[in-house]
This record gives C-alpha cells, sequence and structure tokens, in this order.
C-alpha cells in the first residue's frame, strides 16, 4: 500500500508542476500579446502608422461608422509567424492572436477607435477548413465580422457591430451548423441543421433546428427579453 500512496503523491506533484507550467506560458503569451496591443499607436497620419512590425493586414473595410461623413477604416491584422506556421510541428497556441482595429478618419489622418485581440479567429482554428475568417465589411455603418468552418460539420458566425453611445456594441449575432453530407429534400436545407439569428437591439429571432434523420424539430420567430448591448471591448468570440 505504501508504493501507491508514493506513486499518487508522485502523480500529484507532477499534475501541480503541469498545471503551474501552463498557468506560466497562457500568462507569458498574455503578456506579450498585450504588449502588443500597447503597440498600436492611438494617432496616425496613415493606415501603415497602425501596423506594428512584425505584423500584416489580412482584411480591410472602409465606411463611414461614427456618421461624421467621412471614411473610416477597419483592419484586421495577423503576426507574420503565421506564413511560416507547421501545424504538424509548430505551437499553434503560442502564436499571438489576430488583431481588429477600427480607425476614424479626421483631418489629420486617423485616430484609433478600438482594438481588439478577442473577435478575429486563429489560423488553425477552423477544422479541417484550416483558417475560418471570412472578412469584414461595412454596410450602413454596421460593422460585420464572419467566420467558416468544420468538415462533415460546418458551422458558421456572422456578428455586428454599431458605433453608438460613444462606443461600439454588438447588436446582431447569427449563429448556424449542419451535417455537410446529408441534405434534407423536403425541407430544402441539411440535416442537423441548427440555425439562429438574433437582434439584440430590438429583441427578435428567428431560430431552426432539424434533426439528423431530417425531422422538423423547430422553426419559429419570436422576441427574447432585450438585455443591455455587449461592447465590441469585451467581447471574446467562442473558438
Amino acid at each position: 500500500m505504501k508504493w501507491r500512496s508514493q506513486r499518487n503523491e508522485a502523480i500529484n506533484k507532477y499534475m501541480r508542476c503541469l498545471f503551474l507550467c501552463v498557468g506560466l506560458m497562457v500568462a507569458i503569451i498574455s503578456q506579450a500579446q498585450s504588449e502588443f496591443l500597447s503597440l498600436i499607436p492611438t494617432a496616425g497620419k496613415s493606415i501603415i502608422d497602425f501596423i506594428p512590425a512584425g505584423y500584416d493586414t489580412i482584411a480591410s473595410a472602409t465606411g463611414d461608422l461614427n456618421k461624421d461623413k467621412a471614411s473610416d477604416y477597419v483592419l484586421v491584422l495577423k503576426s507574420k509567424k503565421e506564413e511560416t506556421l507547421d501545424p504538424s510541428t509548430d505551437d499553434i497556441d503560442s502564436l499571438p492572436s489576430r488583431v481588429l482595429i477600427i480607425l476614424f478618419r479626421n483631418d489629420k489622418g486617423y485616430t484609433l477607435a478600438e482594438k481588439t485581440d478577442k473577435l478575429v479567429m486563429c489560423n488553425q482554428c477552423g477544422g479541417v477548413f484550416g483558417d475560418p475568417f471570412a472578412g469584414i465589411q461595412i454596410i450602413n455603418g454596421i460593422l460585420t465580422v464572419d467566420h467558416y468552418g468544420g468538415s462533415a460539420w460546418r458551422w458558421s458566425y456572422t456578428h455586428k457591430f454599431r458605433y453608438q453611445q460613444k462606443d461600439f456594441y454588438l447588436i446582431g449575432e447569427t449563429t448556424n451548423s449542419y451535417w455537410n453530407v446529408k441534405n434534407c429534400d423536403k425541407l430544402d436545407d441539411f440535416a442537423g441543421t441548427n440555425y439562429k439569428d438574433v437582434n439584440f437591439v430590438t429583441g427578435s429571432y428567428e431560430e431552426k433546428e432539424i434533426s439528423e434523420d431530417c425531422e422538423l424539430v423547430k422553426n419559429k420567430k419570436g422576441k427574447q427579453k432585450i438585455q443591455p448591448l455587449e461592447k465590441l471591448s469585451v467581447f471574446i468570440i467562442d473558438n
């Protein structure tokens, strides 16, 4: 019995060390990301001024976000380390997060309106499809961010943000998942569909659920209780 006690103590000691090491790694990565975000200036004469060394732009969009009739700019930045990433040998989690920055146009150039490293998914977060980031756009003053990924089971996210009350807020979300290998002819949709679209401003929503056997489980529209809108600065996308 003594050897079992010694073995258990050794295992517990190993697990404590493992958790400590993982915690330290997460803290180091978070600190490095925080330091990177601090490198983004609050103002600049051109778009290039907001792209720190070691980073590239993977997407951009222009449009009037704050209703001042000037064309604002949104950038999504990635670390150049992504270009040499080998998923089979490299530690994907050690890559710096992607960053979305929002720039307001003014007479002298641009001012930084918002920055976040919690909105755009990582290079390998899309499963078999790899990079799930599908793009950004600005339409009628609303910033839309799209993601898409999966394999036989596909999924997609669309998030919409609007500038109001001197801040950016999440005003809409569309989530969808489905089994790509089986189509339900009578329902004109895929088996396993789980779709929901919500307008957080009005509370209006639409949702549909189809079983893997092509049975319509749910298909309805309605209104949910309106909650305080979530700020872009605290929003974290589900990875």
